[in-house]
C-alpha cells in the first residue's frame, strides 16, 4: 500500500509503474509477524534492476523465510527524485511503501562502478547518514555484494558489511546472526565483531588501512579479532542450491523481459579483461534435468514466452544438446522461444543450430571483443576472423537474420586501426549474409554492433592497466562512427 503522498506525485512523473509495486508474484507479508525487514536495493532504474537474475534469486531466498520480509528498492529517475525531495518523501520499499530507514537490513548489489554514486544518493534519499561511522544504531545495517565487492575500498567508508563471493548461503547466516543480536539488544560494534567471524563477510571498520603517497595500499591491520584474510563464499552444488519458482512480473517493459535460467557458473576461457571469468571460478554446472524443471515452473508461474539460458559462455555448457532436446518437448507446443545470449564463435555447431529451429528465432549474440586479430590475441580472445565469418555463414544458412556483436573500446595496446577493424568486421558479417546462397529468401539482415568502454577490473591480468581518458574514448567513438 503506497502512502497517499506518493500516489499524488505519480501522475507528475514518467513511467509511474516504476514506483507502484503490486506486480504479479511480488511478496506481501504482515510486518508485525516478521523479525527482519530487508530492503534489497538495486542502485539503478527499475527496468535495469528488474532484469537482474541475482536480485530475483536473493529476493525469493529471503522471502522463503517466515521470519523475513524482503522488499525491492530501485534508484528513482530524476523526475521522481525531484518530487520526492520536494514533498519530503523518503525512499521506500515497493511492497509496503514504508521508508527503508526503518528496515533492519539495507542491501545493495554492486554490479558496475558507475552505480557507486547512486548508492550514496539512495542512502541520502532514505534519510540516513551516508557514512557508516555516523550510523550508530545496530539497524539499519547497510550491506553490499556483487562483483564490485572484489575491490571494496572505494565504498568502504559507507558500507557496514561487504559480502564477497556468492550470496545464497551467507545471506541466511547473516540474517540468523542479526536476528540473534537484535534479541540480545547488542550494540552495532558487538554485532560487527561477531559477523566478521562468519566466512564470506568483510567488515571494513575492523581493519586499519594505511596508504602510500600514490594512494596504493601500504598496510592492512585487522582489529578486534577480525580475520587477516576474508575468504569469499562459493556455492559448490548448483543442483541443490536455492532457485526461485517464480519471478516478479513487471508492469512495464524491462531490459530483459523473460525467464532467465542459470545453467552454469564460471568460464573455461581466460580472457585477460574479464573479471567474471576469474572471480566465478571454479566452473560448476547445473544438470539439464534441473534446468528443464526450473524453466517449466517459471514459465507456468509468470506467463513468459521466452527463456534465456544464462551463463558466461552458453555454448560451453557440456549438456546443452540434451537440455535443448528436453526443453523443446514442451516449449514447441507452448510457443515458447529459447534464447542463447552468450555464444562462443569457435564452438557453435550446426547440430546446435538445428535444435533451435523451433517456435521462432531470436537473435544470436557473439562477442569478438576486438576488431583485429592482433588485439584479440593480446586480450587472449582466441578466435579468428575466419571463425567469426564461418559462424555467421552457418547462422544465416540456418535461417537467422539477426546477429548481435559485442566489442570493446580502450583495450590495452589498442590503436585507431583496431577501432576501424570493428566496423570492417561488422561489414564483413553483413556481406556474408548477402553472398550466402542459403540465406532466407526475401529477408534482410540485421547486424547490431555494441561497443562498450574497457574498465580495468580487479583480479584480472589487466587490473593495473590504465583506462583511456574520456577525451580519448570520445575520439575513438567518433572515429568508429565516421
Amino acid at each position: 500500500m503506497l502512502p497517499s503522498n506518493v500516489e499524488k506525485i505519480l501522475r507528475l512523473v514518467e513511467k509511474p509503474g516504476r514506483y507502484t509495486g503490486g506486480e504479479l508474484n511480488s511478496v506481501i507479508k504482515d510486518k508485525k509477524t516478521v523479525d527482519i525487514r530487508y530492503a534489497f536495493c538495486f542502485p539503478d532504474t527499475y527496468e535495469i534492476g528488474m532484469s537482474h537474475l541475482g536480485m530475483k534469486i536473493l529476493y525469493s531466498l529471503a522471502n522463503a523465510r517466515n521470519d523475513t520480509w524482503c522488499e525491492r528498492v530501485f534508484a528513482p529517475w530524476k523526475d521522481m527524485e525531484e518530487q520526492m525531495k520536494c514533498k519530503g518523501i523518503l525512499l521506500y520499499g515497493l511492497e509496503s511503501g514504508d521508508s527503508i530507514k526503518d528496515f533492519d537490513i539495507i542491501g545493495f548489489t554492486l554490479q558496475y562502478e558507475m552505480c557507486y554514486t547512486n548508492v550514496l544518493n539512495m542512502l541520502d534519499l532514505s534519510g540516513l547518514p551516508v557514512r557508516s561511522e555516523n550510523r550508530k544504531a545496530l539497524t539499519p545495517l547497510v550491506i553490499a555484494g556483487g562483483p564490485c565487492v572484489c575491490n571494496a575500498a572505494p565504498l568502504a567508508p559507507f558500507i557496514d558489511i561487504f559480502l564477497p563471493g556468492e550470496g545464497e548461503e551467507v545471506t541466511n547466516e547473516l540474517i540468523d546472526l542479526l536476528k540473534e543480536h537484535k534479541k540480545k539488544c547488542s550494540t552495532k560494534e558487538e554485532f560487527l565483531i561477531a559477523a566478521a567471524q562468519v566466512k564470506g563477510i568483510y567488515v571494513p571498520s575492523l581493519y586499519d588501512v594505511s596508504y602510500n603517497e600514490d594512494f596504493t595500499i601500504k598496510k592492512i591491520v585487522p582489529l578486534k579479532g577480525a580475520p587477516e584474510r576474508v575468504e569469499k563464499r562459493i556455492v559448490s552444488d548448483l543442483d541443490n542450491c536455492f532457485y526461485p519458482e517464480n519471478f516478479v512480473v513487471p508492469f512495464l517493459e524491462v531490459v530483459h523481459d523473460r525467464v532467465t535460467a542459470e545453467i552454469f557458473r564460471g568460464c573455461i576461457r581466460g580472457c585477460r579483461f574479464c573479471q567474471a571469468g576469474f572471480i566465478y571460478r571454479p566452473i560448476r554446472e547445473k544438470s539439464a534435468k534441473i534446468i528443464n524443471k526450473q524453466c517449466k515452473a517459471l514459465c507456468d508461474s509468470t506467463g513468459y514466452d521466452e527463456i534465456s539460458l544464462c551463463s558466461l559462455s552458453t555454448s560451453d555448457y557440456t549438456q546443452l544438446k540434451p537440455l535443448l532436446g528436453d526443453m523443446l518437448e514442451w516449449t514447441d507446443s507452448e510457443k515458447i522461444n529459447i534464447s542463447l545470449p552468450s555464444l562462443r564463435i569457435d564452438n557453435f555447431p550446426r547440430g546446435l543450430m538445428e535444435k533451435l529451429t523451433g517456435v521462432r528465432r531470436s537473435g544470436l549474440t557473439f562477442a569478438p571483443e576486438a576488431g583485429t586479430q592482433r588485439l584479440r590475441d593480446a586480450i587472449n580472445k582466441n578466435i579468428t576472423e575466419q571463425e567469426v565469418l564461418s559462424t555467421a555463414r552457418k547462422a544465416f544458412s540456418g535461417g537467422w537474420i539477426s546477429v548481435k556483436l559485442y566489442f570493446m573500446l580502450g583495450l590495452p595496446t589498442e590503436t585507431m586501426e583496431d577501432v576501424e577493424g570493428i566496423a570492417d568486421l561488422a561489414q564483413k558479417v553483413v556481406d556474408e549474409f548477402y553472398k550466402n546462397p542459403d540465406k532466407p529468401k526475401g529477408k534482410t539482415v540485421s547486424v547490431s554492433v555494441s561497443v562498450s568502454s574497457f574498465v580495468p577490473k580487479p583480479f584480472t591480468p589487466f587490473q593495473c592497466e590504465p583506462q583511456d581518458s574520456t577525451e580519448l574514448l570520445l575520439k575513438k567513438q567518433k572515429h568508429l562512427r565516421d
